[in-house]
């Protein structure tokens, strides 16, 4: 069950701001007095989906079903993918097309592959040429731009932050995903690139929700410099960041929120481990809510037949509202 939590934050630099108009599809208050920034309401949908891994680049399994189905339900404004392989990509795109899902049904997608070391990767459901899987965001309004950006090298893949701005929606909204990296002589780089970036973006007056496997538990020294001072629990100290992460006040666990993994290793308050985040600025949120659910097994098939889990991650899906700024 969605829980409802909120945390209060001054505006700053509220005064003499007016009120921008409600973004379409978004949720804004239409109340606002001239004076006080108005908000947009967004939701955002990610998924791990282990194209590869457990669904060997199928595109007929179930996964591309059981992926259009959830989003159906859930209707996001913006959507992030990790481990999507490339024919994966085209059917999710072609199925979000045919259900009128994007407002623009040309400028809605976009893909980034993780070319590996190794030339390891998806194969079609044939078993064709390997190809890189990659990271993906659709974005239900159409994007303005978009950015790829390579992040520091970990000797394994070309590990990417993918981010499309979005000049239709108020307060220089931006949204990204990223898949960092597992090796620990890297990940700490890789936390710092993306970190910069939401910063760069941040201090350019911009608002930046970024949403990905990060390869790193809340309560990892790691991400001590992105978490805000204010989360301070048993399960997540020793804060200096300016983020906070959309699960962060989740009463399963304060600070540190659900697990998004149903593998062997272990996080917090008698869960397994969290790795999928949705992270965005302190300064601009108002109020957010964030949910992980048990991944499907009786939707996605091995090669013989026999249903599996569709993923070893769960998919997270969040709702934020944002200070805009105007």
């Amino acid at each position: 069950m969605r829980r409802l939590r909120t945390i209060l934050l001054t505006l700053v630099g509220a005064v003499g701001l007016t009120v921008g108009a409600a973004p379409v599809g978004a949720v804004a208050d239409p109340g606002a007095p001239v004076g006080v920034a108005s908000t947009a309401t967004y939701k955002v949908w990610h998924w791990n989906v282990a194209g590869d891994e457990s669904n060997f680049g199928s595109t007929t399994n179930g996964l591309v079903d059981a992926l259009l189905g959830s989003v159906k339900y859930r209707d996001p404004d913006f959507i992030s993918l990790n481990e999507v392989c490339p024919a994966q990509y085209h059917a999710i795109l072609k199925g979000l097309q045919d259900a009128g899902w994007p407002q623009s049904s040309t400028n809605f997608a976009r893909f980034e592959p993780m070319p590996d070391v190794d030339n390891t990767g998806c194969h079609t459901d044939t078993g064709g040429a390997v190809e890189p899987y990659g990271v993906a965001v659709f974005s239900k309004f159409a994007p303005s731009g978009t950015d790829r950006i390579t992040l520091p090298a970990d000797g394994d893949k070309a590990r990417k932050l993918l981010c499309v701005p979005v000049a239709s929606q108020p307060g220089g909204l931006r949204f990204c995903s990223t898949h960092i990296t597992f090796k620990t002589e890297a990940k700490a780089a890789q936390l710092d690139a993306v970190r910069a970036k939401m910063n760069e973006f941040m201090a350019a007056g911009g608002t930046v929700i970024t949403a990905g496997d990060f390869n790193t538990q809340p309560h990892d020294p790691l991400l001590n410099n992105w978490y805000a001072p204010s989360v301070a629990t048993p399960s997540n100290g020793g804060n200096t960041g300016a983020f906070r992460e959309l699960d962060d006040l989740d009463t399963v666990c304060p600070g540190w929120g659900e697990q998004s993994t149903e593998g062997a290793l272990l996080g917090k308050c008698g869960q397994k481990a969290k790795v999928d985040h949705v992270f965005a600025p302190e300064n601009r949120l108002v109020s957010y809510d964030e949910d992980t659910h048990p991944i499907a097994t009786d939707r996605c098939t091995n090669r013989n037949g026999v249903y599996i889990p569709c993923s070893n991650h769960r998919i997270v899906d969040a709702t934020v509202t944002v200070s805009t700024g105007q």
